[in-house]
């Protein structure tokens, strides 16, 4: 299992998200702590350019596993800047002859956790229809889309609903895993 974390600071999010995999083995990566570039899109000039970042480095890791977590905070009803800019370079990694990347994600599992505070579990659907729609065209599906509740550092441990969908998760990958 691998796991990305989406978020800027230590908030609900990454609280979520520890909760979610405690006792779970599986890597992880925390976007925050490494640098990724802004797509550039050369599709039709000539093709993507290198970036010197730490993008290739963890899609490589990313695309040995079978289960991909993805834990963002939702901002203006969407992922974090920190993972849209992640999957944004799935363009590049699409033409990669070399990654064998959309052969690659096929059949893979992605989990999607996020925590926002306007009324996530409304207005975050547009959240988890972006990640339906990612996984559909890369040949995988979102198997698990968790929306909690949280504004203030700790308000995620509040939401009652959210962290019985995250026990449930927590067995779920359990039996896989452990």
């Amino acid at each position: 299992m691998y796991t990305i974390y989406g978020s800027s600071r230590k908030g609900n999010s990454e609280w979520l998200g520890v909760h979610a995999l405690e006792g779970i083995p599986h890597e992880s990566v925390d976007l925050a702590n490494l640098m990724i570039q802004p797509v550039e899109d050369r599709r039709h000039h000539g093709g993507f350019l290198p970036i010197g970042d730490d993008y290739r480095r963890i899609v490589e890791q990313m695309l040995q596993h079978e289960d991909i977590v993805f834990i963002t905070p939702i901002y203006w009803y969407s992922m974090s800047t920190k993972m849209k800019l992640f999957i944004d370079r799935f363009s590049e990694s699409l033409r990669d002859e070399d990654l064998r990347f959309r052969e690659r994600m096929q059949g893979k599992r992605f989990h999607l956790i996020a925590v926002g505070g306007d009324d996530p579990k409304v207005k975050g659907q547009a959240l988890v229809m972006q990640f339906e729609h990612i996984a559909e065209f890369l040949g995988a599906r979102l198997e698990t889309a968790i929306l909690a509740e949280g504004n203030a550092p700790g308000d995620v441990a509040h939401d009652q609903e959210a962290l019985t969908e995250i026990d449930a998760f927590r067995q779920k990958m359990s039996e896989v895993y452990v």
